[in-house]
């Protein structure tokens, strides 16, 4: 294991996707304690609740360490300056496309004129992709109403709750869920493209201890500690990130957001297309969508 550095008087800052806080919050803040002592560094762990304030926090400017999900590494990468390091091993972000396995849709050829498709946020590669396989389907957009949950459990939710005929599910939200849950699930399609991937990333304060960083993060499972933790996590080890991967993915990301931006779907729909096909959706801190 790497050795630590001599303590400094700089706090750094650390938060990770809403998505991994939301399904362990307690193992964040042991790893926050993990890096803590073996950086030398006192770090502070926030949460954020979803993804557009866990955006707007870290590209504020007062955030150090990021463990972010595609398109966000991407935007830190491009508007701050941030360099992911080192990403899970053998895991890769991919997409399942899934119905209520109570409906009756079982194809593509089945599916409404009208599809009311749950979604956590337009702005993921979870999304992106999602749509990609709409595309592969060859489904008009103009076909297809989102209600965005602002949450993969949200997702769920909606589909369980018959409040969406599909919805676009981060596969490591569908693995980690029960068998009682996946049972009531029907995978229509999904994604094996095995390019995309969450990383942590360092900061313009933090990049000068990138190499000790990267050592520390990829010899934690050399280690009985570092072990036990990453199992808490759900992770096996991580492994650096190469500079391929990073020109690759920021590639694809800038194609998909100029593109989003440029479409307008009514001007280039045979459909028409009504602002009330795109719905946002909260979720009910008592359950369910609403």
């Amino acid at each position: 294991m790497t050795e630590k550095v001599s303590p400094s008087n700089t706090t750094l800052n650390f938060t990770v996707d809403p998505n991994y806080s939301g399904k362990n919050l307690p193992g964040w803040f042991l790893m926050n304690t993990f890096l803590q002592r073996h950086l030398g560094q006192v770090m502070h762990f926030q949460p954020q609740d979803d993804f557009d304030s866990g955006r707007a926090a870290v590209l504020s400017g007062n955030y150090d360490l990021v463990y972010a999900n595609p398109f966000d590494w991407v935007q830190y990468q491009q508007k701050l300056g941030f360099l992911p390091i080192v990403k899970p091993q053998n895991h890769f972000d991919e997409v399942y496309l899934c119905a209520p396995a109570a409906g009756t849709i079982q194809h593509a050829e089945d599916f409404p004129e009208r599809i009311r498709i749950a979604s956590a946020h337009p702005s993921t590669l979870v999304h992106m992709v999602g749509l990609f396989l709409m595309d592969k389907a060859d489904i008009d957009r103009a076909r297809l109403d989102f209600v965005f949950t602002g949450s993969y459990q949200g997702v769920l939710k909606a589909l369980l709750q018959g409040q969406a005929d599909l919805g676009f599910l981060f596969n490591e939200v569908y693995n980690s869920a029960s068998k009682l849950i996946r049972e009531r699930l029907r995978v229509i399609d999904q994604s094996d493209d095995a390019f995309a991937f969450h990383a942590f990333c360092v900061g313009p304060r933090l990049l000068p201890q990138r190499e000790l960083l990267t050592d520390l993060l990829t010899g934690m499972d050399q280690e009985p500690r570092g072990k036990n933790l990453l199992e808490d996590l759900g992770f096996s080890g991580f492994e650096a990130v190469t500079e391929d991967e990073i020109a690759c993915l920021a590639s694809l990301a800038d194609e998909y957001i100029s593109g989003h931006e440029a479409i307008d779907i009514r001007a280039t729909s045979s459909l028409a297309v009504e602002d009330s096909a795109f719905v946002v959706a909260r979720e009910d801190p008592e359950g369910g969508t609403n």
